[in-house]
């Protein structure tokens, strides 16, 4: 089926916020500098142990601790995968520049990097929700997703179980750079600070598993992958703690489907262009606000007759602002 006139614009939309039309230097120094600020955040957390009680501290801790690994996921390891992590001046340089970046902050939450993003996070944009989808092949929502959650929550371990890593076998590589990136450093928190700052630190990888399934469900669930054409197989979607549990922009993932090579800082502006370009009565379909209805599976499924016999909006005249 031929993809929908207005969906060709959204995609034609998306090129003025490309990565290659930035500013190198500019764009380098955001990224660093926000990883600094995020690896910050997880050292100063681990250190206010020393002076925090541990039954405050392991309520608080590990959910801190879990949104700033999942910021590291989406600031570095997702970027690094559409290679717009690091933009260096000689472009055949990018790739390696961004897997050197993507193996480094994957190792201590034992993930395959080149398996799983490099090459698995392609074959997402090509094939969302499809069997051989490695990353989403089957978001789950509803009870299954409550009951993930409560394992996740109640059996500190489990998280191993569930590690989208696994699916490409055992690697004592793999295991032994995740033990001297988060297992090691948790016991040496344990000896040196405090002993739940270690435990905290462990923990935060059950916080990470849980954001993460939480917008697969947002993204991807509800039916979305009934949908003919793979880039209408995502959903941008708000709520009140977005800014905390979706960090970096990684909500916009309408946009992130429509243009995988648009940075994330660049996502909330081709947002409000695509305003002025999703037809009106289909925008509550891929924007929306209803996060507890898209979790529980109760999102109406789309319709593609509706999708596919709707026309874009109109051009608005170049004097009148954007749509919000």
């Amino acid at each position: 089926m031929a993809r929908p006139k207005w969906m060709r614009k959204a995609v034609a939309a998306g090129r003025e916020f490309h990565v290659l039309h930035q500013d190198r230097q500019a764009h380098n120094a955001r990224n660093l500098a926000s990883t600094a600020g995020v690896l910050l955040g997880i050292v100063a957390v681990v250190l206010s142990a020393s002076f925090v009680p541990a039954t405050p501290y392991l309520l608080v801790a590990p959910w801190l601790l879990g949104m700033l690994y999942f910021s590291i996921f989406i600031l570095v390891i997702h970027e690094c995968s559409h290679d717009m992590f690091f933009y260096p001046a000689d472009r055949t340089a990018t790739r390696p520049w961004n897997r050197r970046f993507g193996q480094i902050f994957s190792a201590p939450f034992f993930t395959d990097y080149v398996q799983h993003w490099e090459k698995g996070h392609l074959e997402h944009h090509l094939r969302p929700c499809e069997p051989d989808d490695p990353q989403d092949r089957d978001p789950i929502t509803g009870w299954p997703l409550a009951a993930r959650l409560a394992l996740l929550m109640g059996m500190p371990g489990s998280v191993l179980v569930f590690n989208p890593s696994n699916q490409y076998g055992f690697s004592w590589k793999r295991f032994g750079f995740g033990f001297l990136g988060l297992v090691v450093p948790a016991l040496l928190s344990s000896w040196l600070i405090a002993w739940h700052a270690g435990v905290a630190i462990l923990l935060g990888m059950h916080t990470l598993q849980i954001l993460n399934l939480l917008k697969k469900a947002q993204e991807h669930g509800g039916g979305l992958a009934q949908a003919p054409d793979p880039l209408l197989r995502s959903r941008t979607y708000f709520y009140p703690l977005q800014r905390l549990t979706s960090p970096f922009n990684i909500h916009y993932h309408f946009e992130h489907h429509a243009n995988f090579r648009v940075p994330w800082y660049n996502l909330p502006a081709y947002h409000a262009k695509l305003r002025t370009v999703v037809p009106l009565e289909l925008q509550d379909d891929f924007f929306h606000h209803r996060y507890l209805a898209q979790a529980a599976g109760r999102f109406p499924p789309l319709d593609p007759s509706h999708i596919y016999n709707t026309s874009p909006l109109p051009r608005p005249p170049a004097s009148a602002p954007a749509a919000r």
